[in-house]
């Protein structure tokens, strides 16, 4: 029974870990915008459904969703954001077609001025 076991959670560390190792994982890619201060909640629409609009249709981009943030009533919340973005890739080569397409760079383009700040956090996952 014993071996049963650790064969089952062999098999699983290869099957699941292993494309995280060779770059076959999915990533998902998170950006936090720290908006300048004028900017309006018409603004902010506007980005958020040209966001999904544009970000969705760039090749090996599996799911897009932006929108304010939530919650920050906890010590732990990351207090310096209020927009984020939140895009699945196929795989972490999806990131070479993303950055550069051109849907990217329209976004970047039409919505940058309105940004003070931003971070991104790119992690495997399944």
């Amino acid at each position: 029974m014993r071996t049963f076991l650790l064969t089952i959670v062999v098999v699983t560390a290869i099957l699941f870990g292993a494309p995280a190792f060779a770059g076959q994982a999915q990533v998902h890619h998170i950006v936090l915008f720290d908006l300048k201060d004028n900017v309006t909640e018409k603004q902010i629409e506007e980005m958020i459904t040209v966001g999904v609009a544009l970000l969705a249709d760039i090749p090996g981009v599996l799911e897009v969703s932006i929108n304010k943030k939530a919650r920050q009533d906890r010590k732990v919340h990351i207090k310096d954001y209020d927009v984020a973005l939140y895009v699945r890739w196929k795989d972490n080569k999806t990131g070479d077609v993303y950055g550069p397409h051109v849907l990217h760079q329209s976004f970047l383009k039409l919505y940058k001025p309105l940004v003070a700040g931003i971070k991104v956090i790119d992690f495997y996952g399944n």
